[in-house]
């Protein structure tokens, strides 16, 4: 059996109040649709419920907006009137479908009625088929003609309900397609300036599209009506709500916070003047001693600050800006200025070089020559300067630094080099001891043996090689001094020692003349006895009867004639001898006759 009502609905801005009122005026339009079978065109009806006391402050004032295109006969709403207020009951107002009819469009998580006229006896059994996503969920009404449906997804979907009378025939099904829109999202920023600067409120849509904005803002601040976005320099909360022109689905509200914050004091004292290439630190504690507290400190080459400034703790002379920046975001901009004094000339000559063990003095105005005048100079080790160097005066081979200073503390370092060529090695071997009166070679090769090769040799007297010694292949008992010098002029000198040791000298004494010796006449010789020497005794014309090897002897003489004593007298220490001849003349012995006798 085909239906013959459509399903109603109603598109509400507000909830319905629970009254006779209400639905009287429900069922009067309703009963004027039906009986004028009317399909309103454009947009449904609008039931819309001032909260305004009438009688009493229970009592709602509904507001009927008649569709232009609606215009039932006098006649006819005389009847409906008396029909209605006939069967006006709490049954039947329950039972009614709600007035409009078609499809239609809710907002996400709306909960909306629907019905169609209840039949007596008949039962109606609901459906709801998703088209494009959207979804919900059917609860039964008061009556089997009456259900209301949350719309809990977005998109499209089908209602449907199918009515079986007391009779049992099933009529046709009637249907709606509902499209569930979304809701609008929006987000509000929050800012925060600096007291006296506007901060700009916006809400941004979640989606792009047309809507109303209803704004929430602080005691204090001027609300800006339907607008996306706005200046405000009052701290607080700000809050919107919109809704889509097209849809009319509202928003959750959003808010956003707008702070305002002090400004920092900043106070920037300029760095001492620094002495070129010497820079200022700029972000050393002192600059911007006495600022506020907490802030963050950036450094700009311009007033603006756009322009970062990349070396602030090595800043050369000029004029640059400190930004400090509290953590809220505001800020103060100051100048700081950078000075730089001029950096003296120091004008290093190296000393000319030096044989070893020979010093340079640094501190000889020639090493200094052509640098600023009036400076004082200081002698270092390092390039730093930061390690005296105590004898500049008698400087050794090697790098120095020297540091030249100004009266008004601007220095410059220069290096110095001193240059000192080594000593060559003279070794020196004594000759051999001599005995007096042999002399010494003092330019054999064998005394200075071991020596660096390809040296000068030069023979001295003193020390100090300034008295030549004219007979160095001659040299008698004495200390000589030889000089090597190399090619390059730098020489070394040590000593040499020649030893002559004296001859022993003997003197050999006893009877000259002497007879040949016969039994028991022997002569006795000698010469002093010294420690340390040994004798050595010759005899001419007579035998050496004891103290051979001693310094005394006793010689029988046994050849008339000329004879002689000689003794050899040597040092055991030094070898050398000494001899020493007595000659002694031997008397013949007389020869007597033999004995005669009677």
């Amino acid at each position: 059996m085909k239906q013959r009502y459509p399903v109603y609905l109603i598109q509400k801005t507000g909830n319905l109040p629970d009254n006779r009122q209400a639905q009287l005026l429900n069922w009067h339009r309703l009963l004027l649709q039906v009986l004028t079978r009317v399909r309103e065109r454009g947009p449904d009806p609008e039931i819309a419920m001032k909260q305004k006391s009438i009688l009493n402050k229970h009592t709602s004032l509904l507001k009927l907006y008649k569709p232009t295109n609606m215009k039932p006969p006098k006649s006819l709403i005389k009847m409906s009137l008396w029909v209605l207020l006939f069967f006006c009951s709490s049954r039947v107002m329950a039972q009614g479908p709600y007035p409009n009819t078609g499809d239609h469009q809710v907002c996400l998580n709306a909960t909306e009625p629907y019905g169609v006229v209840l039949n007596a006896g008949s039962s109606y059994v609901w459906t709801l088929t998703p088209v494009a996503g959207a979804n919900g969920t059917i609860t039964p009404g008061p009556t089997p003609n009456l259900i209301s449906v949350n719309w809990t997804s977005p998109g499209t979907a089908t209602l449907q309900v199918v009515e079986t009378n007391a009779s049992g025939c099933v009529g046709d099904p009637v249907s709606i397609l509902v499209t569930v829109n979304p809701l609008p999202t929006v987000t509000v920023n929050s800012v925060a300036v600096c007291a006296g600067s506007d901060a700009t409120i916006t809400a941004t849509p979640g989606t792009a599209g047309t809507y109303n904005y209803v704004w929430t803002v602080p005691g204090g601040a001027a609300n800006p009506g339907n607008v996306a976005t706005f200046n405000s320099n009052v701290a607080g909360t700000y809050s919107v709500i919109i809704s889509s022109t097209t849809t009319g689905c509202a928003s959750a509200s959003a808010s956003g916070t707008v702070t305002v914050n002090a400004a920092p004091t900043l106070v920037v004292t300029n760095p001492a003047t620094a002495c070129s290439p010497n820079t200022a630190d700029l972000t050393a504690a002192a600059v911007t001693a006495g600022s506020s507290p907490g802030l963050t400190l950036t450094y700009w080459t311009d007033a603006a600050a756009t322009v970062p400034y990349a070396t602030p703790t090595t800043a050369t002379a000029g004029t640059y800006y400190i930004k400090g920046t509290l953590a809220g975001g505001c800020y103060a901009i100051q100048p700081v200025v950078v000075s730089t004094a001029p950096t003296p000339t120091v004008v290093v000559t190296d000393p000319a070089p030096v044989c070893a063990p020979n010093t340079v003095d640094l501190t000889a105005p020639a090493v200094t020559a052509g640098s600023t005048a009036g400076l004082t100079f200081t002698y270092w080790t390092d390039a730093a300067a930061t390690i005296p160097y105590a004898t500049a005066t008698a400087a050794t081979a090697g790098t120095y630094y020297i540091k030249g200073t100004t009266a008004a503390g601007c220095s410059a370092i220069q290096p110095v080099v001193v240059t000192a060529a080594p000593a060559p090695t003279v070794v020196i071997t004594n000759p051999a001891s001599l005995c007096a009166p042999n002399t010494a070679d003092l330019t054999a090769s064998a005394v200075t043996a071991g020596s660096d090769a390809g040296l000068t040799f030069t023979y001295w007297t003193d020390a100090a090689a300034t008295v030549p010694y004219a007979t160095p292949a001659t040299a008698t008992a004495g200390t000589y001094y030889i000089k090597g010098t190399t090619a390059g002029g730098c020489s070394t000198i040590q000593p040499v020692v020649v030893t002559v040791n004296p001859l022993p000298l003997p003197t050999v004494t006893g009877p000259s003349p002497v007879c040949v010796s016969v039994a028991g006449s022997e002569s006795s010789y000698t010469t002093a006895n010294v420690a340390g020497h040994t004798y050595n005794w010759v005899v001419t014309g007579g035998t050496i009867v004891s103290g051979q090897g001693t310094n005394s002897i006793t010689v029988s003489w046994t050849t008339a004639g000329a004879g002689s004593v000689a003794v050899t007298e040597s040092i055991t220490a030094t070898g050398c001898t000494g001899t020493n001849t007595l000659n002694v003349t031997v008397n013949p012995k007389p020869v007597t006759t033999p004995i005669t006798h009677n």
